[in-house]
């Protein structure tokens, strides 16, 4: 029976809503060009947001699912809005992604986690450095 990292997991998803709070610049540096960057920002936070819920959903508190629920309905709402939300001068500048920032930032909070730069983890994106 594989045993379930829960460490891992939780720090994964910590530097995915890190880099979610973070301002545009700085999520768009961390991103290599060869990718749709903001497609990378959802996909990464959607894969340790998954995760975590499947194998720890009874450990959150209401207050914490209920932080990274406002995150993936915010993303999926940019998804019905179209193309044009999903592009780096619509992380730059739109009110949207300005919005995910601050959502991001509460669930950060809610975990007792620090808002803070998390590390790269671009090595692991195919087509990334």
């Amino acid at each position: 029976m594989d045993s379930v990292n829960r460490a891992g997991i939780l720090e994964r998803l910590k530097h995915s809503v890190q880099l979610l709070a973070c301002p545009a610049e700085i999520q768009l540096k961390m991103l290599p060009d060869s990718v749709c960057k903001a497609d990378e920002l959802a996909l990464d936070f959607d894969q340790w947001r998954e995760a975590a819920l499947r194998n720890f959903r009874s450990e959150l508190t209401t207050d914490q699912k209920s932080a990274i629920d406002s995150i993936d309905r915010t993303l999926l709402v940019l998804t019905h809005m179209g193309p044009q939300h999903w592009t780096e001068n619509a992380v730059r500048k739109s009110l949207e992604w300005q919005r995910l920032r601050t959502l991001a930032a509460a669930a950060l909070d809610s975990f007792g986690w620090p808002l803070e730069t998390p590390p790269s983890h671009a090595n692991e994106i195919i087509g990334g450095p």
